[in-house]
């Protein structure tokens, strides 16, 4: 029993040991953004990331997406290796990555589904100066909900206290301003209608102007002119999931 009793002891010990340390590595990067949402957090995510190293902002993205990619300050990219299925502890060793590293910023994909888990996720884990909400669509059903308003609600999980958020959402906007407003947290709506059809155009892939416009946001607010930041996403390398077309030819047609 007393062995029991130590080892219970010890365990607790080393928990608060292990936040204590994660939470040192959270503060050593000035900027935080968690990007969720149902569709386009990889791409939005990359994005942004991109368009903060174009204006001189030391940067490190991870996402989640198609593979899970660390995207280094200079763009490069290093995979992670998961030994078994994709966990948010994941998130503890990322900011152990990137604090040893120093970067002005952090740009993290939200890995979790479960409305439980994205809560603990933001406020444990990335403790985020920026939310980012790509969009809420009916999916993931079995966990967060069998209606709109429910699953808008279990993404608004990773909405930050006295913070700031922008997002692409427009027919769930209430829902994510009442949360906002409870948190003291403001929210800026972006349009994707202001980005042109020639700067979409400008992408090597099919991108979507919700996207650019809601990376562009981020950026512009983080210090980034339009110009920089848009150069940067134009130029950065895409999710490998990414949307191509290819333009092939065959006997004349």
């Amino acid at each position: 029993m007393i062995i029991l009793i130590l080892a219970t002891v010890a365990l607790i010990v080393f928990w608060v040991i292990e936040y204590i340390r994660h939470s040192h590595h959270v503060r050593a990067i000035p900027v935080r953004v968690h990007v969720n949402g149902t569709r386009g957090k990889s791409s939005v995510t990359r994005l942004i990331a991109a368009g903060l190293r174009a204006g001189g902002v030391a940067t490190i993205g991870k996402t989640t997406g198609t593979l899970p990619r660390m995207i280094l300050e200079d763009g490069a990219e290093a995979s992670i290796e998961r030994l078994h299925y994709a966990n948010i502890i994941e998130q503890k060793y990322v900011f152990r990555f990137a604090a040893a590293r120093r970067p002005q910023a952090i740009v993290v994909e939200c890995m979790a589904v479960n409305p439980i888990y994205q809560w603990i996720t933001e406020r444990m884990f990335v403790k985020s100066t920026v939310s980012v909400m790509t969009n809420v669509r009916m999916d993931h059903i079995d966990q967060m909900g069998t209606t709109i308003d429910q699953i808008a609600r279990s993404l608004s999980n990773t909405i930050p206290n006295h913070g700031v958020m922008f997002t692409a959402e427009h027919e769930q906007l209430p829902i994510l301003r009442e949360v906002a407003g409870k948190r003291h947290t403001r929210i800026f709506e972006t349009f994707g209608e202001r980005v042109t059809d020639d700067e979409i155009r400008g992408f090597p892939y099919i991108e979507h102007h919700d996207n650019v416009a809601l990376a562009l946001a981020v950026c512009e607010y983080l210090g980034v002119s339009r110009h920089d930041a848009l150069r940067g996403m134009q130029s950065a390398t895409p999710d490998p999931g990414a949307l191509r077309k290819y333009h092939v030819s065959d006997r004349g047609k």
